[in-house]
């Protein structure tokens, strides 16, 4: 192999192309789109059909009791925090590295997202700083299970019964993962799935949250279903609002879940082929001992499910101080595949820090919500403030057998990695 690096103009260490079309829709997908166009429903309000089918076979899937689809996975998080009764003033803790729609819909609730800290190896919340954030207004804990790795349930859930609170688990990275054995999405309160069309299981946009709660099922349902509420709620709570509901409009599209439904039976196969190039990219990153680089962490007692994206962690310091950014044009010049890290920090963002949502009168006399600014600073957030620069993007690997490309992928990161001092 050519040692002189390719952004100097030697030959790129990758020769094989990558280029695996997102999301995988075969012909199977196709005719259960068709089937639907041709039923006598293009929408489906009363929770019949393709749609009752899919929630059905997602709960059996998980093996909760219920689950309801909806037209996104950011409606799914609005509705668990409406479920378990996050009101003006009442505060939800979620990590600060997360998709920022984690912490976005606690808004919609008039209630105050607290951020966390996070765990050095799995990225996912730190318990020990949720247990530090708790205050006499928090009602609840969303966990993420960051790029397909469990939070630490046990911890959490100890945590929240220690104080009353409820759990929500993101699960929209972790399609299918478990922890000791056990499916994520089984052990909080109300546990949420993305099926956007990057996820490891697409409806194109759609969502499904699930519940072993009538009580929550059926708040759900009030919140967003309108047109089923008659014969779908299960307890008589909510009766009386059986025509209105709460006026939103979360209803999933039967094109959407038609797609979801099929990719569903073939969930597995797909997080298993992902599962067995990406644990061969670990492996292979840890076999080249890199010093200054760092694959992704999968503790014993867990199993990544979804794998939504794959982070290897880069220290500057160890390089001379090269930067992440220049870093990263080495090696893209070598022909991988690598980039920054998209997601952001939350608590720096002007939503969350700061931001007066309501302007400067409340009509609905709520001082506690609309004085309720949060102010983070610098070092508020240590793991999370000192990972997040680290991070470097790599693809997905999944269907067939990557192990050619990723041998090389390795190989252009030790190629750089030993000829650092000349970028610097």
């Amino acid at each position: 192999m050519d040692t002189k690096l390719a952004i100097q103009g030697g030959a790129p260490a990758v020769t094989l192309k990558y280029d695996e079309k997102w999301p995988p829709i075969g012909e199977e997908e196709i005719e259960a789109v068709l089937h639907a166009i041709h039923t006598p429903k293009l929408s489906i309000s009363d929770g019949t059909g393709i749609i009752g089918e899919f929630e059905r076979n997602f709960a059996d899937y998980l093996g909760v009791k219920y689950a309801i689809a909806q037209n996104n996975g950011t409606s799914t998080l609005h509705a668990a925090y409406f479920a378990v009764g996050i009101g003006p003033g009442d505060e939800v803790i979620v990590p600060t590295y997360t998709w920022h729609a984690t912490a976005s819909p606690v808004l919609a609730t008039n209630g105050i997202p607290v951020f966390c800290d996070i765990d050095p190896q799995t990225f996912c919340a730190l318990p020990e700083d949720i247990e530090r954030k708790i205050t006499k207004r928090t009602k609840a804990i969303a966990v993420v299970h960051m790029w397909g790795h469990p939070a630490d349930m046990d911890a959490i859930m100890a945590i929240a019964r220690k104080h009353n609170l409820a759990v929500i688990e993101d699960c929209s990275h972790a399609h299918g993962a478990t922890y000791k054995g056990r499916k994520v999405g089984t052990f909080g309160d109300v546990a949420c799935f993305s099926l956007q069309g990057s996820k490891v299981m697409v409806g194109g946009e759609a969502g499904i949250a699930v519940t072993n709660n009538p009580d929550y099922h059926d708040r759900i349902l009030a919140l967003g279903h309108y047109g089923r509420l008659e014969k779908g709620f299960l307890t008589e709570t909510y009766r009386a609002l059986a025509y209105t509901g709460f006026g939103w409009k979360y209803r999933a599209h039967p094109l959407a879940i038609a797609i979801a439904n099929v990719q569903l039976k073939k969930l597995d196969r797909t997080i298993q082929a992902r599962r067995a190039n990406l644990e061969y990219l670990t492996r292979a990153l840890q076999e080249a001992e890199m010093d200054g680089i760092a694959p992704m962490y999968t503790a014993p007692d867990c199993t990544r499910g979804g794998w939504y994206g794959y982070r290897a962690q880069y220290y500057a310091e160890r390089f001379g101080g090269l930067s992440k950014d220049r870093f990263i044009a080495a090696l893209r010049a070598e022909g991988v595949d690598a980039e920054t890290e998209r997601y952001r920090l939350l608590h720096p963002e002007p939503l969350f820090n700061g931001f007066n949502l309501y302007g400067q009168d409340c009509p609905y006399n709520c001082p506690h919500v609309t004085t309720e600014t949060r102010h983070y600073k610098p070092g508020d957030f240590p793991n999370a403030e000192a990972i997040f620069p680290r991070l470097i993007s790599l693809p997905t690997f999944t269907f067939g057998d990557h192990r050619p490309i990723i041998d090389q992928y390795v190989a252009a990161f030790k190629k750089v990695t030993a000829n650092a001092d000349q970028l610097i």
